[in-house]
């Protein structure tokens, strides 16, 4: 049987990089959304600023 150092090392280390991967992406897709909803709405004309 394997030292349960190493297998729970090894479970902290790999969840560790699950979880930052799945950050990235989820953090990534959102931020682009904001993007392209920020771009779409510097396209539009400036509303009229006449009082």
């Amino acid at each position: 049987m394997k030292d349960p150092y190493i297998i729970f090392w090894a479970i902290l280390l790999f969840s560790s990089i699950a979880w930052y991967g799945f950050l990235v992406f989820y953090i990534g897709l959102k931020a682009g959304r904001e993007i392209l909803t920020l771009i779409s709405d510097l396209r539009q004309p400036p509303p009229d600023r006449t009082p």
